[in-house]
């Protein structure tokens, strides 16, 4: 089984006014997570851009109504890297790059567009050109507003090519369907530890051993030394592939290239989408959620109360979409939307086998940003 249904989502480029190609700022912080969307999104639209590495100071932890258009909370000698000539579009995710991108936009004259990815990207509507989303998010839809299942990924054709090309395949010896499990760790929604992990293993290796299959397990930064250690203990015959902190050549994406089945943990977003931007068939392994907080309750249930009619209800969107508050994160959504879609099933004791059809939601959001760069707005 070799994975000839890649989802090759490089999309056509798209002018700017006056038919060249629109020039394109990638305004990244420090969150891996960040960067990888940012570019991927940049990637999908075939945008020749310049990414600029942004650091901020304590002053970032403000609310972004009160940092407003301003570049206050950003450190000092990277204030010099926003110089004119400003871009056509500055793409940006999180909170706290979107002060910035409204001072980069209010100093260009107006003419820069601002097109935010996430969760946290939250701010006045009328200052944002363009908000690109995921369902998981929940979000208060508002003007140029687009929902995605699955956010991008620079996991493409072109990247899992070269990683086929680039050494030997690390499943070499294993018995097809080749099942490689993408594991995750513990988040603030979501327990794992040593108990899950093994029951996970042992339930993806006897799924896969019933399609006749041999497992590999890669763990990420998240997956904790005592879960992995557990792992050794209780499968000492599965391939697993420790991620390590200073590894230069993460051979991640070779076995992304070379499987035949994948299964990711259900509370990461980006292994989700790159996973599912191999084309391959996908399971996905939920982990066990905490109880939420008291603030994740108040949030969501203002979140509910926005989608309904009345004053109250018109209070509420206004808190999220100024920014003074965001709905909390529900995987469940995303969960829920890619079994709806085709796109992945969750796991119930089998491994998925069926290839998934493009979805082709990004040919319409590049469709969508064209008309941005275009000006028809």
């Amino acid at each position: 089984m070799q994975q000839d249904n890649v989802h090759s989502q490089t999309l056509p480029t798209h002018s700017a006014e006056g038919g060249r190609a629109p020039k394109v700022w990638l305004l990244l912080d420090d969150r891996p997570g960040h960067a990888t969307q940012v570019k991927g999104l940049a990637q999908h639209m075939d945008w020749h851009a310049d990414p600029l590495s942004l650091k901020f100071n304590p002053l970032n932890r403000m609310p972004n109504p009160l940092l407003g258009c301003s570049l206050f909370s950003l450190r000092r000698c990277d204030v010099q890297k926003l110089r004119p000539p400003y871009p056509d579009i500055v793409v940006g995710m999180g909170r706290r790059i979107v002060p910035i991108a409204r001072w980069i936009k209010k100093n260009s004259g107006g003419t820069t567009r601002i097109v935010l990815l996430g969760r946290k990207a939250a701010g006045n509507a009328s200052h944002i050109d363009f908000m690109v989303s995921c369902v998981h998010f929940n979000q208060v839809p508002r003007e140029g507003f687009f929902e995605l299942v699955v956010p991008p990924t620079q996991v493409n054709a072109e990247s899992l090519a070269a990683a086929r090309k680039a050494r030997p395949s690390p499943l070499a010896g294993l018995q097809q369907p080749r099942v490689v499990l993408l594991l995750g760790g513990p988040t603030a929604q979501h327990s794992f530890d040593e108990t899950d992990a093994a029951q996970m293993v042992s339930q993806v290796a006897m799924a896969a051993a019933q399609l006749g299959g041999d497992l590999a397990v890669v763990t990420s930064r998240r997956t904790p030394s005592a879960t992995v250690d557990a792992i050794h203990r209780l499968a000492p015959n599965t391939l697993v592939h420790v991620w390590k902190k200073d590894e230069k050549d993460n051979p991640y994406l070779s076995f992304l290239a070379h499987a035949d089945l994948l299964v990711v943990t259900g509370e990461s977003e980006s292994m989700i989408s790159e996973a599912a931007a191999t084309g391959l068939p996908l399971t996905i392994y939920p982990l066990r959620e905490k109880p939420q907080g008291l603030k994740n309750r108040v949030t969501g249930a203002l979140r509910s109360r926005a989608g309904l009619q009345g004053m109250l209800a018109a209070l509420c969107r206004y808190i999220f979409l100024a920014g003074w508050l965001v709905p909390p994160r529900d995987l469940r959504r995303m969960h829920l939307a890619m079994e709806n879609t085709g796109m992945a099933s969750l796991f119930n004791g089998a491994l998925n086998t069926s290839v998934p059809k493009p979805s082709g939601e990004f040919e319409t959001l590049a469709q969508r940003l064209a008309e941005l760069t275009s000006g028809e707005r």
